[in-house]
């Protein structure tokens, strides 16, 4: 079973932010998309699901989301964890409707 995720910028918990709220840049455009290129290549042979998207420029120069499915094995958990320190951004489950600390 495959799970949808995000990861952004929050300073606070899901049920305290505002209907209006909308995350801040993850920094800019190249230096998301080479975090996110360098934790994918780390363990490419050890991946067995995991699909990341880096926010499209259409919608914000600088990628304020990087949106993730697949399933979280421990392989893909320590690649979402990897992108979340780099880019010091948290990442939400959404079959959990929750922030999961990684």
């Amino acid at each position: 079973m495959s799970s949808i995720g995000m990861i952004f910028k929050a300073d606070s918990q899901v049920h305290t932010l505002p209907v209006d709220w909308v995350p801040c840049p993850l920094g800019p455009r190249n230096f998301v998309e080479q975090v996110v290129s360098a934790a994918m290549q780390t363990a490419q042979d050890e991946i067995t699901s995991l699909s990341v998207n880096v926010e499209n420029a259409s919608e914000c120069a600088d990628p304020r989301i990087i949106s993730v499915s697949g399933v979280w094995g421990e392989t893909e958990t320590k690649v979402i964890r990897s992108i979340c320190r780099s880019l010091d951004a948290r990442f939400y489950d959404a079959e959990l409707a929750d922030f999961i600390e990684l």
